[in-house]
């Protein structure tokens, strides 16, 4: 397990957070997603009543304001250079891209593989996370789940599926993202939803495999990873949903901040990202009122 026990002494709040500075939103139920895109706009895949649902919505400063809502269903998107929108259809095999003018068009198809993920880097180029047709679990040896990278002109450029000794890397790549130099962090899930981070470079080697810090996932509380966002100093913060909390890595997979934000009214931190002013947005629950309620928080 990648930790590093002298560093992570200091709380994530130390380094990442200022607790007075906590905003919260009421939101959506049930996030699955969420980019942020600039002028406080965030747009948000969301599940509600077993259905997938997607929102354009604006950050006021106590409420959230939903400006548009779209006809997409999907479980993972990106934002492209002008805010279009890269999808996969929930249980689809086509990325789709919706345009600024509402025209959407398929760009390229990866069937019979299933696209589970999707995340663009600073090259445009677009990786998938994607599985075979089927049952999602248990995985098998004849199972193909991979990483898939294409780029000018749609067209593959790599293929990654066994680390360096030949074993299958992946059970279900449930995010992608990407640091300033391009290496690749994957948020891959087991069966009871259990995880792992697993970086990768550019090449397809494997850096290293974060599987959570011993000082709060142990037996009956497994690091349950949701969501990823990197800063521009490549800080990787991972929520661990379950365990209520933030774990920050650096670039060598050690642990260099730790924060359990149950403390600052958050339950169940789930999808990250963040704004221009390096502030991280969190796609959550709150429990003010001891009801759990979804909701956005910004942390300083």
């Amino acid at each position: 397990m990648a930790s590093s026990l002298r560093i992570a002494q200091s709380p994530l709040s130390c380094q990442l957070c200022d607790n007075p500075n906590v905003k919260k939103w009421k939101s959506v139920p049930a996030f699955s997603k969420i980019q942020y895109s600039g002028n406080d706009t965030i747009y948000c895949s969301y599940h509600v009543d077993q259905v997938y649902k997607f929102s354009v919505i604006r950050l006021l400063k106590k409420s959230i304001k939903e400006i548009q809502k779209l006809d997409i269903q999907c479980t993972d998107f990106a934002l492209g250079s002008k805010d279009e929108i890269y999808y996969g259809k929930f249980r689809g095999s086509e990325v789709k891209v919706l345009s600024n003018d509402g025209i959407t068009n398929t760009i390229l198809s990866t069937s019979p593989m299933l696209i589970l993920c999707i995340h663009i880097n600073n090259d445009n180029e677009i990786i998938l996370g994607l599985r075979e047709q089927g049952s999602t679990f248990p995985v098998k040896e004849c199972s193909n789940r991979h990483i898939a990278v294409f780029g000018e002109n749609n067209k593959r450029k790599c293929k990654i599926e066994y680390d360096q000794k030949g074993k299958k890397l992946f059970s279900y790549i449930w995010r992608i993202s990407t640091d300033s130099d391009n290496n690749i962090y994957a948020i891959d899930l087991f069966e009871n939803l259990d995880g792992r981070l697993i970086a990768l470079e550019r090449s397809g080697g494997v850096k290293f495999i974060y599987n959570g810090h011993s000082s709060i996932n142990i037996s009956h509380r497994s690091f349950n990873p949701m969501g990823v966002a990197i800063t521009k100093t490549n800080v990787m913060i991972v929520s661990d949903e379950n365990n209520h909390s933030l774990h920050a890595l650096n670039t060598k997979g050690e642990l260099i901040g730790l924060q359990t934000v149950i403390n600052l009214g958050i339950q169940l931190p789930v999808s990250l990202c963040l704004n221009n002013e390096g502030l991280l947005l969190d796609g959550c629950y709150a429990s003010d009122s001891g009801a759990r309620m979804p909701k956005f928080m910004s942390l300083k």
